[in-house]
């Protein structure tokens, strides 16, 4: 039976330990898409469920896709699938935390720049919650921000836009409003219902006066998405005159976001290797964006940002993503490294309340953002088994059984390949990387 973990000798009885599957459904082009809960074989094997549960978890982020469950309207959806999958986490005593989009943008009748958007969302999202009242905590739009940019600022994703603020701003403002009033239409069914807001957590470093600015619009946007989901995005505000001015978008926008705001109960952050990027100026007025291991020996913790966040948002928080692309025993590694990290923030009294491993099932072509198709798979808490495997427990799954149980298994030795090895984080491209080069000053 799944339990909430814990922690021996640190009091911490309401930390949760998480367990949950990479459920990427995005169309990268046109209408090309790629979906990571058939590329992973999660989506046909019904026994995963009963893994989750083995781990001893207290909760999983488990998606109810927007996409793959109302393709053609969102006040009908199919829910047969959610239905067996929700009941089977029940059953175990495993709380599903629904997601209901994960880095796409809704089915072909809409997309993150049509101005629809947030109210078909909301009318899906009432109808999911309709269907499930017992479930209590939603995230309504995973990584609203990353989404944002990988899809109009970076090519990666449709509409696959390039540097176009516009777009962004569209998107950002869009995907706001459309958890504001996706959780609107929550309440209804569910009144109790928390939000469970998750993003990216991102570092940047200039290393000379040329960036300076430009690490500083990007430090300020990192929190974009989750200010304006808690109102804070008014005359004033850091980012107001970025979204008007240079992203065009409408006071009228900007003021019904507002009104409508709510708080999150939990905020989940997501921390990879490459989330920390160090910026430097580069020919022709650009700067050279690259994850800060590249430079050199950089011991990687979260620790720092994690408490400037919570500093800055004053919101209970966790890691919500934790995951490395690397052998299992390094896997191991990263894992405990980033627990410890939380640990650090527990005992200064932050309220620290959830540790989630990530790709409990692998995942396939992140190394690409999913934009080509190699077919290169990655493990996870289990094997990435694909479509006719079965998934086996890797090291991570017995370490977070332990954690679990409010054990803290030993660390693996290391170091992993992100403690310094050079040249080494050239073999492990993020999922969260930014381009190389971009410009310089308050572009992206």
């Amino acid at each position: 039976m799944a339990r909430n973990a814990t922690v021996a000798g640190h009091g911490l009885s309401d930390l949760e330990i998480w367990a949950s599957p990479e459920p990427t459904v995005a169309r990268v082009r046109g209408n090309e898409v790629r979906d990571q809960l058939a590329e992973t074989g999660h989506e046909a094997r019904d026994g995963d469920t009963g893994l989750l549960a083995d781990l001893g978890i207290a909760a999983t982020r488990y998606p109810v896709l927007w996409e793959k469950t109302a393709p053609l309207d969102p006040l009908r959806p199919d829910l047969r699938w959610a239905r067996r999958r929700l009941g089977a986490l029940r059953a175990s005593g495993v709380e599903p935390i629904v997601t209901l989009l994960h880095h796409g943008s809704g089915p072909r009748y809409t997309s993150l720049v049509d101005e629809r958007f947030a109210h078909v969302f909301a009318a899906y999202a009432g109808a999911v919650a309709a269907a499930f009242p017992w479930v209590n905590r939603w995230t309504p739009i995973n990584e609203p921000l990353t989404t944002a940019r990988f899809a109009t600022l970076y090519g990666h994703w449709y509409p696959n836009g390039r540097e176009d603020h516009a777009a962004f701003g569209r998107a950002i403002t869009g995907e706001a409003l459309g958890i504001l009033l996706a959780f609107e239409a929550i309440r209804r069914s569910v009144p109790d219902a928390q939000l469970v807001l998750t993003e990216d957590l991102q570092g940047f470093t200039a290393l000379d006066a040329g960036v300076f600015e430009y690490a500083e619009h990007k430090r300020e946007r990192s929190f974009l998405s989750i200010e304006l989901v808690m109102g804070r995005v008014v005359r004033g505000h850091p980012m107001h005159r970025y979204l008007r001015e240079t992203c065009g978008v409408g006071q009228a926008m900007l003021g019904e976001i507002a009104a409508r705001a709510t708080v999150p109960g939990l905020i989940g952050w997501n921390y990879y290797p490459h989330s920390e990027r160090t910026l430097c100026s580069a020919a022709g007025g650009r700067a050279r964006n690259e994850p800060t291991v590249s430079f050199g020996p950089h011991p990687l913790c979260a620790v720092p940002l994690l408490r400037a966040a919570y500093e800055r948002i004053r919101l209970p928080f966790g890691l919500s993503e934790v995951h490395v692309n690397a052998p299992e025993q390094q896997r191991v590694r990263w894992l405990l490294q980033r627990y410890d990290d939380l640990m650090v923030l527990a005992r200064e009294g932050l309220p620290v309340r959830a540790f989630g491993a990530w790709a409990a099932f692998g995942l396939v072509d992140w190394d690409s953002l999913l934009t080509r198709r190699d077919g290169l798979a990655e493990d996870g808490v289990y094997t990435c088994a694909g479509a006719t495997a079965t998934p086996r427990p890797t090291a991570v799954a017995h370490a977070i059984r332990s954690l679990a149980r409010g054990e803290r298994p030993s660390m693996p030795q290391g170091p992993g390949w992100w403690e310094g090895r050079p040249g080494e984080h050239e073999r492990h491209f993020s999922r969260h990387s930014d381009p190389a080069a971009t410009p310089a000053g308050v572009a992206d």
